[in-house]
């Protein structure tokens, strides 16, 4: 009997550790939630999401080897990214999968960018809209309703907008701290976002460990428009 209780003791500390740890995670944007396994190319498009990413837990973010979603995380991802994608949260997959190609081609640089407000800050909003379109796009890739090619096209668009726009993953991210603060300070509802501030980013770029810190901002031109005649 004592064995059996001190076995049932041993596995309830157990789970307290594992929801103890997966909980300061959560608070801090651990590195470890997220390894990026792409390209250098792909994984600084990737990149700008990681506040995003890492908050959600979401392993097959920057992995092409990793599960697909579980069932419970594409239940809870759905409705919001068909919000922020800007298609009807009724809509079945199938009418997702034949709108979203042609919407994204058209309209993916202005996901979070019409809804402004005169006292926005610009470059806070830009920042924003960067990270929510590169999570976005690749977690609707990962739920079968975007074309791989596609999801890297608008992935590169997106990254080298936001590259042209900010110097440095720095700056990038001081941005993208003022830019979800004043996205909640507007009462504009942001059910992917994460809490995220310039002294969390602060302890990112500090730790060697994080993506952030060891991947380069400027490097190889992420997208080229194709030539034209």
């Amino acid at each position: 009997m004592n064995w059996l209780i001190l076995l049932l003791f041993l596995w309830v500390m157990r789970r307290l550790y594992v929801l103890i740890r997966n909980r300061i995670r959560s608070w801090t944007g651990s590195a470890t939630r997220v390894r990026y396994k792409f390209d250098a190319r792909q994984n600084r498009a990737l990149a700008l999401a990681h506040p995003i990413a890492s908050a959600r837990a979401l392993v097959a973010y920057a992995n092409p080897k990793a599960p697909a979603p579980t069932a419970e995380q594409a239940q809870a991802l759905r409705a919001s990214l068909l919000h922020i994608i800007g298609l009807r949260a009724s809509m079945q997959d199938d009418a997702v999968k034949a709108a979203l190609p042609e919407l994204l081609r058209r309209h993916w640089f202005r996901i979070d960018l019409d809804r402004l407000r005169p006292e926005d800050d610009p470059r806070a909003a830009m920042a924003f809209a960067s990270a929510r379109v590169a999570f976005a796009v690749r977690t609707a890739s990962l739920l079968g309703w975007l074309d791989p090619a596609l999801q890297w096209e608008v992935l590169f668009q997106n990254a080298q907008r936001a590259n042209d726009c900010f110097g440095s993953w720095e700056e990038f991210g001081a941005a993208l701290a003022r830019g979800r603060q004043q996205w909640i300070a507007g009462a504009r509802a942001d059910s992917l976002g994460a809490a995220f501030d310039e002294a969390t980013l602060a302890q990112w770029l500090a730790s060697r460990s994080h993506p952030w810190r060891s991947m380069p901002w400027r490097g190889q031109v992420l997208f080229e428009p194709p030539a034209t005649a």
